[in-house]
């Protein structure tokens, strides 16, 4: 079992960041490689399209408005793992700030090269969260 997890601390409330990040159909707004999301299944199953080629098929398995988090899994893509379940959870830090993470486990199929993919699933949380950050802290009043 492997672990990749990411955190960024951002200057703006924590409501603010989920109102960002929390939506299991938002990734488009705050994530690049995420050229669409389209939900199914009564909102518990999104279907991404990524870059030209590629799709990715995840399903709902936590929402939580008040705890500030939700869990999914991957039910079909490209990536050589199984059991991948990921958390985006924003938490209160300090005065008026907030810490969100991005956090992951996964079985990396026999043969898979396993740092690999702890880089590109780190590369791709950092990407998305520092993303948010820009959005939340942009959006700040003056």
């Amino acid at each position: 079992m492997s672990n990749v997890s990411i955190s960024v601390e951002i200057a703006a409330p924590a409501d603010r960041v989920w109102a960002i990040v929390g939506g299991f159909n938002g990734l488009p707004a705050w994530l690049a490689p995420v050229r669409t999301s389209r939900l199914s299944d009564d909102g518990k199953t999104r279907h991404l399209e990524i870059g030209t080629d590629t799709r990715i098929v995840e399903q709902l398995l936590e929402h939580s408005d008040a705890d500030r988090r939700y869990s999914y899994s991957i039910l079909e893509g490209p990536d050589p793992v199984v059991d991948y379940v990921a958390t985006i959870a924003v938490e209160r830090s300090g005065e008026n700030g907030a810490k969100a993470t991005w956090s992951s486990r996964f079985t990396p199929n026999a043969g898979a090269d396993e740092a690999k993919l702890i880089a590109q699933y780190s590369g791709l949380y950092e990407i998305g969260l520092k993303q948010a950050k820009a959005l939340a802290e942009g959006a700040a009043p003056a």
